[in-house]
């Protein structure tokens, strides 16, 4: 659930405290930031920060609308403003996407065109889960190409996919990448979810929003009760995860491994 862009405004803006503090935790360890042209407009000073500490930047959108209520134009339009600001601040090209609520979906598959034609190398939106709201339950659960005509992958791909992680059980993919899910299961099952991923061979997605280390936050009517869950338990995870496991960017992943090319 998100608000308006047009109402933004009424809000107290907490964005800079927040990934600052992520920052923070993050120490040493390299990550993607897929950010909001909203908020890289509005607060350049904090891309150039996460810029020179040396993590990645990619687009999440410009005002976080999910790609189903938006027209093909409206898409293109929002990922080339975000790609432009963010590009401005870093003079790095923008090679990462990653969709508002996970919208890249068989519905909007028409988004991977646009993202190709824009210049997006790789996308990070698909949920291999089904849920009311997302999710694309026979999609690959690990690293592949991805097409407007195959979403589930096909050769003639020309973009990465890097799905975002569950564990998988016989009848049914259970969501263990970040956010609400990292909040609501015990520790010992996302880490025996990643130690299980990690066996395979593979590596994890895993993912977080600012806010969800913002504990202090103020309550809004607006947002259901999933937004506030656990939002204590967020930070300590984190923490206990990067002592756990080894963790990099998505454009380093792609650079270091050799049966992919790399950005």
């Amino acid at each position: 659930m998100t608000t308006d862009i047009s109402r933004w405004g009424e809000f107290e803006d907490r964005i800079v405290a927040s990934t600052e503090r992520i920052l923070s935790i993050l120490g040493d360890t390299k990550a993607t930031f897929f950010v909001l042209g909203y908020v890289a407009e509005h607060h350049p000073e904090l891309i150039s920060h996460i810029h020179e500490a040396g993590h990645e930047l990619g687009t999440h959108g410009y005002s976080h609308k999910p790609i189903q209520s938006q027209t093909p134009d409206q898409f293109e339009e929002e990922l080339l403003k975000s790609m432009e600001i963010i590009e401005s601040i870093t003079g790095t090209k923008v090679c990462g996407h990653r969709a508002c609520q996970a919208s890249v979906m068989k519905s909007t598959s028409w988004s991977i065109d646009i993202m190709e034609k824009c210049g997006i190398k790789y996308d990070s939106s698909v949920f291999p889960v089904r849920t009311p709201l997302y999710g694309v339950p026979d999609a690959p659960l690990f690293p592949y190409k991805i097409s407007a005509e195959k979403i589930c992958g096909g050769s003639e791909g020309r973009i990465y996919e890097f799905p975002l992680s569950v564990c998988k059980l016989p009848y049914k993919n259970i969501p263990i990448a970040g956010g609400f899910y990292l909040r609501l299961f015990p520790y010992w099952f996302i880490k025996s979810s990643i130690k299980r991923i990690n066996k395979k061979g593979k590596s994890a997605v895993i993912y977080l929003h600012p806010w969800e280390i913002d504990v202090g936050q103020p309550k809004s009517s607006e947002f259901k009760w999933y937004h506030y869950y656990n939002l204590s338990a967020m930070e300590p995870k984190i923490k206990q995860l990067l002592k756990d496991f080894r963790f990099t960017s998505i454009r380093n992943w792609l650079q270091s491994d050799r049966s992919m090319e790399t950005l």
